[in-house]
């Protein structure tokens, strides 16, 4: 025999069904062709008023956090170890690639240091 839920579920269980009924009885007196869109728009009021509920709060971006993902010191490396190969095999592009990895590593640098 199944166990029947506690009281305090069980008045929320007929909340739930006396509202899905109301539902139900707007959507049948719609016509035929209008049906099917108000079930689906039922179903997305639904669903998008309960996970907004159910989401949890991000938390506060600081901007210490914020200005340490900005950090152009990173590009720089990258654009550093991909200029020495540019280098090899077109020389020009290699040193405009390994100038701005310098003028970003210099800036990256200087950045850390002022905000500290």
């Amino acid at each position: 025999m199944p166990q029947l839920p506690a009281k305090p579920e069980r008045e929320l269980d007929d909340k739930v069904e006396d509202l899905a009924q109301r539902i139900v009885q707007v959507v049948n007196t719609a016509s035929p062709e209008q049906r099917q869109d108000l079930r689906e728009y039922a179903m997305e009021l639904l669903r998008d008023g309960t996970e907004a509920a159910d989401a949890p709060l991000a938390p506060p971006r600081t901007a210490n956090a914020n200005a340490a993902a900005t950090n152009p010191l990173g590009i720089g490396l990258l654009l550093g170890v991909l200029a020495l190969p540019a280098l090899l095999l077109f020389p020009p592009v290699g040193l405009v690639l390994l100038g701005i990895a310098v003028v970003l590593g210099v800036w990256g640098v200087l950045a850390t240091l002022l905000r500290r």
